[in-house]
C-alpha cells in the first residue's frame, strides 16, 4: 500500500511540475512577443497621434458646419434700440435700449431684464456684467444667474468696468470735475470718491479693475505748465493702499507717454495690466502691490486698429496702410512677451480672443488664428452674424445674430 501511494505522489508531483513548466514556457512566449508588438504598437500610436496633431494644427478648414440651430428669445427691444452682444459667461450678453438677456452655449435663455436706457454701455468680465445709461444715473449689475442689483448715482455716468467678483467701478461727472465711485454687485455703494480735475490727476480717459476688485488702473489727460500731459495711475483699495496715500494712489507713469494719448487700461490678471496708447503697448506688474513696474513697451511705425484681450493673451490689429495685406496682427503673452504676429486682408468688424484662438469675423465670415498665428478656419458663415465665439468643444463655435444662435463646427 504504501509503495502504491507512493508511486501515485511520485506521478502527481511530475503531473503538476509539467504543468509549471508548460505555462512557465508560455508566459516565456508571451513576453517574446509582446516585447516585439509593444515597441511596434507604440510607435504606431504616436504617428497616429503626430498625424492628428499636424492635420488639425496646419490644416485651414473652409468648412463651417452646423450642428444645431436655435431661435432665441428677445428682450422685446426693436432694431433700433440694439446696441451689441458682449461675450459673457460661457455665451452672450445682449443689450439694448429697452432691456438685456442672457443666451447660454445650449441656447437657452438664463434670465431676462427690462429697462429704459438712452444710451447703454457694457462692461464684462467673467461671469459678471454692468450695464449703464451713459449720461444719466443708473447701473443695472449682473452675474450669470440674475440680475443682482441696480446702482443710483448722484451724478451722470461717463465710463464703467467691473471685476469678476462684480464689483463696478464707475467715473461720473459734472461741470465742474470727474468722480470714481464704485458699487457692489448687489448695487449698494462703497465708500469711495475719488475727484479730479484737469489741472490736478487730469481727465480720466478710461479705468480698468483687476479681477480681484481691488487695483484700479486709470488713464489721465491733464494739464501742466500749459502742457496736456499724459498719466497712468495705479490705485489700491485693498489695506496697502490704506497706508499708501490718501487717493490710494501706488504708483503712477507720465514721462512714459510723452506726446502720445493712452486711450485704453486693461487687467489680464490681479499682476499684469496693459496700456494702450498711440504709438504702442506699454505692459505692467503689481506684483508688488506698492511699487508697480513697466516691465515692457512695444511701439509701432503703424495705427493700431483694433485691441483684444483675455486674462492670458493680448493682440493688437495694426493698419500697415495698404497693400494686398492691409493689416497686421501681433499677438502677446500679458506681461509682454511677443508670441506671433501675421498679415491679412480679411475685412472684420469683430476680433476676440476667446481661449487659445483669435476670432476675427464679419457678418458673412471669419478668420480664426492659434495664438502663434497660424491661421486655423477661412469659411463664410451659414447664417448672418453680429457676434461669435467658441463653443465648449474643441473646433466648434456659437454664432448669434438676428434672433437665432447657432453652433457650428470646422470642417
Amino acid at each position: 500500500m504504501s509503495n502504491g501511494n507512493s508511486s501515485r505522489e511520485t506521478q502527481k508531483r511530475k503531473l503538476k511540475r509539467q504543468v509549471i513548466d508548460a505555462a512557465a514556457e508560455e508566459r516565456t512566449e508571451g513576453h517574446f512577443v509582446l516585447r516585439r508588438v509593444l515597441p511596434v504598437a507604440v510607435l504606431l500610436a504616436v504617428l497616429i497621434a503626430a498625424g492628428i496633431y499636424f492635420y488639425f494644427s496646419y490644416r485651414v478648414f473652409d468648412t463651417l458646419e452646423t450642428v444645431w440651430e436655435k431661435e432665441t428669445q428677445e428682450d422685446g427691444g426693436s432694431a433700433e434700440s440694439f446696441r451689441g452682444y458682449e461675450l459673457f459667461a460661457k455665451g452672450f450678453l445682449r443689450y439694448s435700449k429697452d432691456g438685456a438677456s442672457y443666451v447660454n452655449g445650449d441656447g437657452r435663455t438664463i434670465w431676462e431684464r427690462s429697462y429704459q436706457m438712452q444710451n447703454p454701455i457694457a462692461a464684462v468680465n467673467g461671469n459678471y456684467a454692468a450695464i449703464a445709461d451713459q449720461g444719466a444715473q443708473s447701473i443695472y449689475i449682473f452675474s450669470d444667474s440674475a440680475n443682482t442689483g441696480v446702482a443710483s448715482t448722484v451724478l451722470p455716468v461717463s465710463r464703467i468696468t467691473i471685476s469678476r467678483t462684480g464689483v463696478v467701478y464707475a467715473i461720473l461727472k459734472d461741470d465742474r470735475a470727474d468722480y470714481i465711485t464704485a458699487f457692489k454687485a448687489d448695487g449698494s455703494g462703497i465708500d469711495l470718491s475719488i475727484k479730479s480735475i484737469i489741472t490736478g490727476d487730469g481727465y480720466p480717459i478710461d479705468i480698468a479693475v483687476s479681477p480681484d476688485g481691488t487695483e484700479l488702473l486709470t488713464s489721465y489727460a491733464a494739464i501742466e505748465n500749459s502742457q496736456v500731459v499724459q498719466k497712468v495711475i495705479f490705485r489700491n483699495f485693498d489695506e496697502v493702499g490704506k497706508a499708501a496715500d490718501a487717493r490710494r494712489v501706488v504708483g503712477g507713469f507720465t514721462e512714459e507717454f510723452d506726446g502720445h494719448l493712452v486711450g485704453r487700461v486693461n487687467f489680464s490678471t490681479n499682476e499684469y495690466s496693459q496700456a494702450y496708447y498711440d504709438g504702442g503697448i506699454a505692459f505692467f506688474s503689481t506684483k508688488v502691490l506698492t511699487s508697480p513696474e513697466l516691465l515692457f513697451r512695444d511701439e509701432f511705425e503703424e495705427e493700431i486698429n483694433s485691441i483684444a484681450y483675455s486674462d492670458k493673451y493680448v493682440a493688437v490689429i495694426l493698419n500697415t496702410n495698404g497693400g494686398e495685406m492691409p493689416y497686421r496682427l501681433v499677438i502677446y503673452k500679458v506681461n509682454g512677451g511677443r508670441l506671433a504676429e501675421t498679415l491679412f486682408n480679411f475685412a472684420y468688424t469683430g476680433f476676440e480672443i476667446d481661449g487659445n484662438e483669435i476670432l476675427l469675423y464679419n457678418e458673412s465670415g471669419c478668420r480664426v488664428y492659434d495664438i502663434r498665428g497660424r491661421e486655423r478656419v477661412s469659411a463664410d458663415f451659414p447664417m448672418q452674424v453680429s457676434v461669435m465665439r467658441k463653443s465648449g468643444f474643441p473646433g466648434e463655435y456659437l454664432l448669434g445674430g438676428q434672433g437665432r444662435l447657432m453652433k457650428v463646427k470646422m470642417r
